[in-house]
């Protein structure tokens, strides 16, 4: 069940909310976890029992986690102090073991079906170029629908309770609505226990706030995902599947595109999913903040996709270098290389292993590890001489505050994104090798490619609009706000005229081949 479908925005959204408004508070949180089950089978078939399994696990491990914690506080009062140390040791020796174990089945699971065929072809590959007869079958695995969002969250969720900044959910089906809430499943957002578990396992009165700003919010991501988005991908599919047929100009725009068709897409999604949990009181996590104002490639990451790099910040680059091993690099580097190579080269490293990270997240192939390495060598380069450009140029900390300097500080940043763009979507490295090269090559041929002047007008004033919206959040303007408390007429026809947009100018129907949910597929 796509969130752009008919079934979806005039079946199943209004009536679980009606549902779920007419009965007692006490059935609320049953009727969410009925509509999230359903929606997870309509979507998945099967699948369903993986999610119900990865629930299983996370529940167990997390309730023995919250017990020792229980027999840890009753000990304090009735241990000596000697006692006392001994039982915390053995407390945290049994903790590591359960939420490892627990981590390492949710993550192998994980691991296996996402990455080991992608492992297989490459050991199948350097086993096919060396004598004799080895050789090794390359599976193929149907991934569950949200595999990387769910279990995420509920390694999140055991971390969570392992360091002792939630308590355990005392209920299976408490677990199990919080990773299967149908809208975070598809494309997340990451969502933390302690953010949503309140008004998901007891939910607030139906207010009418809630529920019109959740509509303005699912209107706005429709519009950005049907008028913008599916139109845009015409012409990206078109330029970068045949991508030996285009070059110079043509590239160019098929990359401009497709930046405009993954932001609308994307952050339209999470419009859609985060205004429908909205109409319920439930405050998913933003996913975007205006990355396009962004003057460094790394603050553009904290402002896109934001709860997936604030989960690998406090889940996998925080733990590295607060471990072991990492402490023993700066030593190292201390004592080999000098006082400040030692603070750096291990926040280097780690920095290193998040953008791999961050890059086969996305997908299981060496592309998405170029993908990774890309961004990590920008955002290096800019750590290594960011003290050397001011150190060089006192007055550069001055001049950055100049309009004209803060603006070329966002082109910089916004040409490194499309570099990053054109990686993301080519169809491997050979292609995005090519494609590079071809941008020395003039494009003679037209550039109204699959779309016609029409198309490219209504694109144009969708990423205006785009942009005059993020100009107005990036200045703090409240606009659904602003809207909410205009006169009726004027609401009314700003409402109406985002439908009709919709219905006008979407790109559905024969003439278009829209394109299902980017990340959903990650």
């Amino acid at each position: 069940m796509s969130y752009t479908s008919f079934g979806y925005l005039f079946l199943f959204l209004p009536l679980v909310w009606l549902l779920w408004a007419v009965l007692p508070r006490r059935a609320r949180p049953a009727v969410l976890l009925a509509a999230s089950l359903f929606f997870y089978w309509m979507s998945a078939g099967r699948y369903i029992l993986w999610i119900l399994a990865a629930a299983g696990v996370t529940w167990l491990v997390g309730l023995i986690l919250g017990r020792v914690d229980d027999l840890l506080t009753t000990a304090r009062a009735e241990l000596s102090p000697p006692g006392r140390k001994a039982m915390k040791k053995q407390a945290g020796a049994v903790k590591r073991l359960a939420v490892g174990g627990g981590a390492a089945i949710l993550l192998g699971v994980f691991l296996w079906l996402k990455y080991w065929p992608f492992a297989a072809r490459s050991i199948a590959a350097v086993l096919d170029r060396l004598p004799g007869a080895l050789s090794l079958a390359v599976p193929s695995y149907v991934l569950p629908l949200g595999l990387s969002f769910v279990t995420l969250m509920a390694v999140g969720y055991l971390v969570d309770v392992y360091r002792g900044t939630c308590r355990p959910a005392q209920h299976y089906w408490q677990v199990l609505s919080f990773l299967c809430f149908w809208p975070h499943v598809v494309e997340g957002p990451f969502d933390r226990w302690n953010a949503v578990s309140g008004p998901l396992l007891d939910p607030p009165r139906p207010a009418y706030t809630n529920l019109t700003f959740g509509v303005q919010r699912i209107v706005w991501g429709l519009a950005k995902k049907m008028v913008i988005a599916d139109r845009a991908n015409m012409y990206v599919k078109a330029v970068f599947d045949d991508y030996t047929q285009y070059s110079g100009m043509a590239v160019v725009v098929g990359t401009l595109l497709y930046t405009l068709q993954l932001y609308a897409e994307f952050s339209g999604c999470m419009d859609i999913v985060l205004g429908s949990a909205q109409c319920f009181g439930i405050p998913l996590a933003e996913n975007f903040r205006q990355p396009f104002f962004s003057r460094t490639v790394g603050e553009f990451w904290r402002r896109w996709h934001m709860t997936l790099g604030a989960w690998l910040r406090e889940y996998l680059f925080q733990p590295l270098i607060l471990s072991a091993p990492w402490k023993t690099l700066g030593k190292f580097c201390r004592s080999h290389f000098g006082a400040a190579m030692g603070r750096s080269l291990p926040v280097w490293a780690a920095l290193g292993v998040t953008w791999v990270a961050i890059g086969w997240w996305h997908g299981a192939g060496w592309l998405y590890l170029v993908y990774g390495l890309y961004y990590f060598f920008w955002q290096l380069l800019g750590e290594i001489f960011e003290p050397v450009w001011t150190g060089r140029f006192p007055r550069i900390t001055a001049l950055r505050q100049r309009w004209w300097y803060r603006l070329f500080q966002r082109l910089r940043t916004f040409a490194l994104v499309l570099g990053g763009m054109l990686i993301f979507r080519a169809n491997g490295t050979r292609a995005v090798i090519a494609m590079v090269k071809s941008l020395a090559v003039p494009y003679t041929g037209s550039l109204l490619i699959q779309l016609d002047a029409r198309d490219m007008v209504v694109l144009a004033v969708g990423a205006a609009a785009l942009l005059a919206v993020d100009l107005l959040h990036e200045r703090g303007v409240p606009i659904r706000q602003r809207l909410a408390a205009a006169p009726l007429p004027l609401r009314w026809a700003v409402y109406i005229a985002g439908v009709l947009a919709i219905l006008i100018f979407g790109a559905y129907g024969d003439n278009y081949d829209p394109a299902g949910f980017i990340y959903a597929q990650f």
